[in-house]
């Protein structure tokens, strides 16, 4: 493991030594430490010997937020002690004895293992314990799919963003993509290396059927090991989906099996504790979508308040609830879809969305389709060249929430606040540890938010 020591005395330069002998790579040895050195050095750990170094709980937060991994060697009466236990970083006396240096490798090598949970590192350090334990006892509905009934409506930048702020606020998020026409997640969260894909796993998982029935743990931790981890945002996993040379794949004919993917790794994310949002494509009868749209407990469809997005919110809706007439009865339809369903309005100006969401509000009364849509999330239009730099630039923090917080750019603040808003509905408690991580907008002049 790659690891930033930090401090200057004899205890150091001894870890430094033994660090090296027990196979780690010790990257720098450095007195003090500050956020600047995080752009500066390529670790994975921090190792801080407090009584010899110059380092304070915030910059080491700082860390945290970037997914590093914190070890504290302190004394007893050290300020840096009582925040490591505070906040649950591994903590070590000072001088170290014997015993507790082979307890810091110990840790060090379940790090290097993975066994050592950087998302909750990450919950404790930046938002506090209290904080952290209200943010995982209050999520609402876990298993998330992302839809639209039309291309065009900016479904997959709405998922990256939810995802994206939801795991700055703290909560541990798997983001799927699960496009069967093939999506464009990849790229939007800029992956040049991933564990696998969506057609990977598939393939995985038929060619191992008949081969013995794995136990629900096993079967757990293999669709989590399909996640890939990214790397400055701990509480952040991607699965990339498919490219259009998979698209005639035979798996996908595999209706049953891929159903069984889908649900396990919802059931994987949501067993380890997290949020599962599943990007799905605009045809609810594409195996893999209607797999992801029957399995969420919330299906968000997001639309542009235009006429032709609104006609095929009609037509999908008015397709899902008779294909589910067909297997549970129009009452249950209506009850599935009503009781799922939530309605994101996304680049709105102004307050045009009132008079298109009355519009689909008339059209399916004329349809007889008893639904009470209401519009759960209202996401004003971006600025054009922030929203292009967000999908086109080589950085991954100029998507649209992740450039908030870096920037506080101003021109952003409506956009933020009104997908937090958004994203409340799924995690109640999201805004709250949205404030604590410094992504909430402090003052929004609510009359310039749909400026004309």
């Amino acid at each position: 493991m790659q690891v930033l020591l930090l401090g200057a005395g004899t205890v150091t330069s001894r870890l430094n030594m033994q660090l090296a002998e027990q196979g780690h790579s010790v990257i720098a040895q450095i007195a003090a430490f500050s956020p600047q050195h995080l752009d500066l050095f390529d670790f994975r750990a921090v190792v801080v010997v407090s009584p010899e170094s110059s380092v304070s709980p915030e910059s080491l937060i700082k860390a945290a937020e970037r997914g590093k991994l914190i070890f504290v060697v302190a004394g007893v009466g050290d300020g840096m002690s009582s925040w490591a236990n505070g906040v649950g970083v591994p903590a070590f006396a000072y001088p170290p004895s014997d015993v507790d240096i082979n307890r810091l490798y110990e840790e060090l090598r379940r790090a290097d293992a993975g066994n050592l949970a950087a998302d909750d590192q990450y919950r404790r350090a930046v938002l506090g314990t209290d904080m952290s334990a209200r943010i995982q006892s209050g999520m609402a509905v876990r298993k998330i799919a992302i839809t639209s009934p039309k291309g065009g409506t900016g479904k997959t930048t709405v998922a990256v963003n939810l995802a994206v702020a939801l795991a700055l606020s703290g909560i541990t998020t798997y983001l799927v993509d699960a496009d069967g026409n093939a999506g464009s997640l990849q790229y939007h969260m800029r992956l040049e290396r991933v564990n696998t894909t969506m057609i990977g796993l598939l393939r995985r998982e038929i060619s191992k059927a008949g081969k013995g029935v794995m136990s629900d743990v096993a079967s757990g931790a293999a669709y989590l090991n399909a996640f890939t981890p990214l790397e400055n945002l701990p509480t952040l996993r991607v699965l990339p989906g498919l490219i259009t040379d998979d698209l005639g794949d035979e798996v996908l004919q595999q209706e049953g099996k891929v159903a069984e993917v889908i649900q396990g790794l919802f059931e994987a994310g949501v067993a380890a504790g997290g949020v599962v949002i599943m990007d799905v494509g605009i045809n609810p009868a594409h195996v893999v979508h209607r797999a992801a749209l029957k399995a969420a407990e919330g299906i968000a469809i997001v639309i542009k308040p235009e006429i032709p997005d609104l006609a095929e919110t009609r037509r999908w809706i008015a397709r899902m609830i008779n294909s589910l007439a067909g297997v549970v009865g129009k009452n249950s339809a209506h009850e599935f879809i009503g009781s799922r369903v939530k309605l994101c309005y996304n680049q709105v100006v102004g307050d045009g969305f009132k008079s298109a969401h009355k519009m689909l509000q008339q059209a399916l009364a004329e349809d007889r389709i008893e639904l009470a849509l209401i519009p759960n999330g209202i996401l004003p239009v971006v600025d054009p060249r922030i929203a292009a730099q967000a999908v086109n630039s080589d950085r991954r923090d100029d998507i649209l929430i992740w450039r908030y917080k870096k920037e506080k750019l101003e021109e952003l603040g409506p956009f933020v606040d009104s997908l937090l808003g958004f994203a409340a509905h799924f995690v109640p408690a999201v805004r709250e540890g949205a404030a604590r991580v410094g992504l909430l907008p402090n003052q929004i002049r609510k009359r310039g938010w749909f400026r004309k």
